[in-house]
């Protein structure tokens, strides 16, 4: 039996306990459980999928390997989109986008950001808006609609369900359309 670690080359390379493989030292990860022990990172989102998140996550310290994945991807993968809509005034769409959920995160001489939960809203200060629009997913679009209703918020459209999703349009002070959706349960 060979080795768990050698070094061929200058390199320090790991034997995943798992698939059997050598790979480079940072391209693997100690087993908590298991002091000595390494799995590579396909062979631990393998078993992150076969065994479920919370039991893998007990065995094995993803997080040492997610800035290692991260790495391997390709420069040009997109993480988020993020919607930069226009407003003629900074402090009525802060005011309004406050009362469907957004916090106000950051505020510049002529933009804004807004956050709730993981979405982002960024708007920029302009003269004369050509309205836009933008698709926010949240849990429970009847429930939302719900809620902007009782609150008085202007601007909700009705709720209708196609394709799948039930959604409403939300018509800003700006014109900027906001379609909010879920899927059908």
């Amino acid at each position: 039996m060979t080795s768990v670690t050698q070094t061929i080359s200058g390199a320090e390379l790991r034997r995943c306990g798992c698939c059997g493989r050598q790979r480079p030292a940072g391209r693997v990860a100690e087993l908590g459980v298991t002091p000595g022990v390494f799995i590579c990172a396909g062979c631990a989102l393998w078993a992150a999928r076969r065994a479920g998140v919370l039991s893998a996550l007990r065995q094995v310290r993803l997080r040492s390997l997610l800035p290692r994945l991260r790495r391997g991807r390709a420069a040009h993968m997109v993480r988020a989109a993020v919607p930069t809509l226009a407003s003629t005034d900074l402090g009525r769409t802060a005011a309004f986008y406050a009362r469907v959920g957004f916090v106000h995160a950051e505020r510049h001489d002529r933009y804004l950001l807004l956050r709730s939960g993981g979405a982002e809203l960024h708007f920029a200060r302009q003269d004369t808006v050509t309205p836009a629009g933008c698709i926010l997913q949240v849990a429970d679009a009847t429930k939302l609609w719900k809620q902007l209703r009782d609150l008085g918020v202007d601007g909700a459209g009705p709720v209708t369900e196609r394709d799948g999703l039930r959604e409403f349009v939300l018509t800003d002070p700006d014109g900027n359309r906001i379609g909010i959706s879920s899927p059908l349960p």
